[in-house]
């Protein structure tokens, strides 16, 4: 797990995953951030957490079937510090150094699969960061490559044509070869997860899918044509679909997986089937954001750095829980 902003909810969701034992026995968490900001944090919201510092990276082994969580502590973050829920360039550092540290591990094949806690983008950016996301950043990191952004939660998976980006650049990326290409990928994933050939929704552009053409022509000239060229490949694709009525058919069972169009296209039902949000504002968040089309496995959160709560205990680990859960079925089933 990367801790995260140190700023927002990271640290405590860390630490409060790390003693789950559903999560140990799914796998052996270790914690990428700062020792002392961790154990501000345990101290401060009373969180029994069992951390040791890591002295050697040859030594993870030994931490596969022990109550310790260990700790790559990079010391980034002054020892003094406590400020939470506030945009600062040094905390963007500091979380950004994680990241890397932990694709680093990734890539030796020192650890298995990261999990990562959120960052604030505004903060990554004026801490020298240059990335609209974790996606971004995690791409360049691995050398490049197409990554694609999936939101899971059994069986809602959501794969998205483009992630960070206006609106108006997202209409432009939907081409029928990058259409084949998130396909193919969302493909290859379940197939990994469920062991079983997944049928794959593919989403419309516009409204009602475009009537054939009177609404847009996205439809008729790049989705329609990218679906003919899935199935001449052995992929079980449908569509393009109404994107009003699709993420129905997914939630009830009927699709395995959804293609969706650009960001809001997929993200907006996919919190709604996953979030749920009491009188307070405050969410029980379930579900977990993948990036496929990487050389390594990662999952994420799905809720931001929850900086109005951050330093007060309220933070819900279900999401992290999840990440962690899905991120080791992932890495076995590679």
């Amino acid at each position: 797990m990367t801790m995260g902003d140190p700023a927002g909810v990271g640290p405590e969701v860390c630490l409060k995953v790390a003693q789950e034992a559903g999560v140990r026995k799914k796998c052996a968490p270790l914690i990428v951030g700062d020792m002392a900001v961790l154990r501000k944090h345990a101290r401060r919201m009373k969180i029994p957490a069992r951390l040791e510092r890591i002295k050697g990276e040859a030594k993870l082994a030994q931490y596969e079937d022990s109550a310790l969580t260990p700790v790559i502590d990079l010391k980034n973050v002054a020892p003094e510090h406590r400020v939470f829920g506030k945009v600062l360039p040094e905390l963007g550092a500091a979380a950004g150094r994680y990241i890397e540290k932990a694709v680093s591990m990734a890539r030796e094949g020192l650890v298995d699969a990261i999990a990562t806690a959120p960052i604030n983008k505004e903060s990554l950016q004026a801490g020298g960061y240059d990335y609209p996301g974790h996606t971004e950043m995690l791409a360049d990191l691995c050398g490049g490559g197409q990554p694609v952004m999936m939101l899971a939660h059994r069986g809602i998976r959501i794969a998205h044509m483009s992630t960070h980006c206006p609106l108006r650049v997202a209409l432009r990326r939907v081409k029928r070869k990058r259409i084949v290409y998130v396909a193919r990928v969302l493909d290859d994933a379940l197939r990994r997860l469920d062991r079983k050939t997944p049928r794959i929704g593919v989403a419309g552009l516009n409204p009602h899918a475009g009537e054939g053409g009177l609404f847009g022509k996205e439809e008729v000239e790049e989705i329609a044509p990218a679906v003919a060229d899935l199935r001449e490949m052995g992929v079980d694709a449908h569509g393009p679909e109404p994107p009003d009525t699709i993420f129905g058919k997914l939630r009830g069972g009927y699709y395995s997986g959804v293609v969706a169009m650009y960001h809001d296209q997929g993200h907006i039902p996919g919190k709604l089937m996953c979030f749920r949000f009491d009188s307070r504002g405050q969410a029980s968040v379930r579900g977990v954001n993948v990036t496929l089309g990487l050389p390594i496995v990662r999952t994420s959160v799905e809720h931001g750095t929850g900086y109005p709560i951050a330093g007060r205990g309220l933070a819900d680990p279900s999401s992290m829980v999840d990440a962690l859960i899905l991120a080791a079925r992932l890495a076995g089933n590679r």
